[in-house]
């Protein structure tokens, strides 16, 4: 999954308003619409239909397709096969389409929530929603997300410059120093050094977001490709089958074991995963209005919102379906292509420096590229949210340490305050001299617009401050990338934890708080929230369980390089 919240670089902090009141304004809102529609004359009804010019066809938006499934498409789809090797292709088929189908309510969940609260992005619903507690446990999601993305794209990149400088044969002559030297990981710490981290220092990628359409473009040239190749190389139909032998038809159709399947679940639902972004492009929607007379603008809002959300319901379900169609291709033809030696990383098992396949080469470039063009885009969000971590744990104790300073200076004056007054009246500074404005006890008017300047001069991240954030992030992944034995690991972990929580927990308390405001009880909220929960322990468990057995070997093909081959049976 791409850019998946580069947005929140605009996010704003919400005061605690109550929702009650917006559903039930929206509710009255609805109701006059249903009886303005209701008292149109015969009359006034052909006139609105004749001045509704809007073709059926009006509410389609291409480009909206196009945006969801950038944020939904990504580098998850290179393990789709070895998921699909771990559950066979009968429940590895059930899983994707049992995903995609999870994906559209919850993303129907979370727009018919923006509609409710008025609000656009993911992390203001969630603080308008469930409060400022969740809204921290989503900020953690995101944070995970942005990190576990960005080891991802590392791993896919070594994995690929690790191919790439084996296809030069003559880096691998006797007697060449090249080969005493070369190693995985101090490629990927160089190219580290040299592209990934001045990217990653990047303040404005106004430059880059032009080709954030680069990944959708990249991952379906290599599902095309893959099906391809698999057809005519492939070891049950390609030209392999007849000398590897018939394979047994039950490995293919069926799981290796129910462990195999929850570690394969993290996988695809971390592939589904652009539920961060739907506010956003549900906020961009320009719907065609109906032409109708004398409705009052409340009305006309109302019209309006719930034309973007019917046009939004439309965009969901086109978005994915073209997502799992993609999925279901690389994964089916992929787990086809290469049966029982199919990898983690699909694109390892092409060979391409033993191969030189010309088509196989050009996709597993273009993912290059696009991996490459899309990491700053993971770094910068989670650098703004940590950035707001950081600031609110600073203000948290510079005000209680103003506060205890106010407290001691109150009662060195002799002064008796009365303590839930004392408890709501902060400091700007802990320094407290005798011009400071603090010791004009009676007016707190005085301290507040201090407390404001400094709260702003935090904010305003200095040269040290941006390179420290960048350097802890980036450089974390990099040697995360470095360590872990593969990039299902990291896929099965982020599904398996942010994932689970964006995806299925977030989603289903939003449910159920729209339905307690109403008096009723979501069904479906719950199934998702307990059914992430569950999903979110289990798959985690097993992934990590997956980490520590070293019974398997799976993944090690004739032409895997040593460095590829010591990875994984690490």
């Amino acid at each position: 999954m791409d850019n998946t919240t580069l947005r929140q670089r605009d996010r704003v902090d919400l005061d605690e308003e109550p929702l009650e009141p917006l559903l039930h304004e929206e509710g009255n809102n609805a109701r006059d619409l249903t009886d303005t529609n209701n008292s149109l004359g015969d009359d006034e009804s052909q006139h609105h239909h004749e001045h509704t010019k809007a073709p059926r066809c009006a509410n389609f938006s291409p480009g909206s397709i196009s945006n969801l499934c950038s944020a939904t498409l990504g580098a998850g789809a290179l393990s789709l096969p070895y998921a699909m090797s771990m559950t066979g292709i009968i429940f590895g088929v059930v899983l994707l389409l049992l995903s995609a189908y999870l994906t559209i309510i919850s993303i129907n969940i979370i727009i018919e929530a923006c509609v409710a609260t008025q609000q656009f992005k993911f992390e203001d619903v969630s603080k308008r929603l469930v409060g400022s507690s969740m809204s921290i446990a989503l900020e953690a999601s995101l944070l995970v997300f942005c990190f576990g993305t960005a080891v991802a794209y590392i791993v896919a990149v070594g994995d690929i410059l690790d191919q790439g400088l084996h296809s030069i044969t003559f880096l691998w002559e006797p007697g060449n120093k090249f080969v005493s030297i070369y190693s995985r990981e101090r490629v990927m710490v160089l190219f580290w050094t040299v592209m990934l981290l001045p990217l990653s220092l990047q303040t404005k990628l106004k430059r880059l977001e032009k080709f954030s359409s680069l990944g959708v473009l990249s991952i379906i040239f290599l599902v095309i490709s893959a099906v391809i190749h698999s057809i005519i190389h492939g070891d049950v139909i390609g030209s392999r089958a007849s000398s590897s032998g018939p394979v047994e038809v039950s490995s293919l159709l069926w799981p290796k074991s129910f462990v195999s399947m929850l570690q394969a679940f993290p996988i695809i639902i971390f592939a589904f995963s652009c539920q961060v972004n739907v506010c956003q492009i549900y906020e961009e929607l320009k719907p065609a209005m109906p032409s109708v007379r004398d409705t009052s603008d409340d009305v006309s809002n109302v019209t309006f919102l719930k034309l973007k959300q019917q046009m939004m319901e439309r965009i969901t379900r086109n978005g994915i379906l073209l997502c799992t169609s993609l999925y279901l291709l690389i994964g089916v033809f992929g787990f086809l292509d290469f049966t029982k030696s199919t990898t983690d990383d699909i694109l390892i098992n092409y060979c391409i420096q033993v191969t030189h396949d010309a088509l196989m080469t050009t996709a597993t470039f273009s993912v290059f590229v696009a991996v490459v063009v899309a990491f700053p885009f993971n770094i910068l969000p989670a650098r703004v949210t940590l950035k707001l971590i950081f600031d609110r744990l600073k203000t948290k104790r510079k005000r209680g340490l103003c506060s205890k300073a106010t407290n001691l200076l109150r009662l060195d004056r002799g002064l008796r305050v009365d303590e839930d007054t004392n408890s709501q009246r902060t400091s700007a500074s802990l320094e407290i001299d005798a011009g400071s404005p603090i010791q004009s006890v009676a007016s707190g008017s005085q301290m507040e617009p201090l407390l404001d300047d400094q709260i702003e001069g935090q904010k305003s991240a200095s040269v040290v401050e941006h390179v420290l954030i960048t350097l802890l992030l980036s450089g974390g992944a990099l040697l995360v990338a470095i360590l872990v034995p593969g990039i299902s690991v990291v896929f099965g972990l982020m599904g398996g934890t942010a994932a689970s929580i964006i995806s299925f927990i977030l989603p289903g308390l939003f449910s159920q708080k729209m339905k307690e405001r109403s008096g009723n009880t979501s069904r479906v909220g719950k199934a998702f929230v307990w059914g992430g929960l569950v999903i979110g322990i289990l798959t985690t468990a097993t992934t990590l369980y997956g980490i520590s057995d070293n019974e398997s070997v799976d993944g090690v093909t004739t032409c895997t390089p040593l460095s590829q081959i010591t990875r994984i049976l690490k």
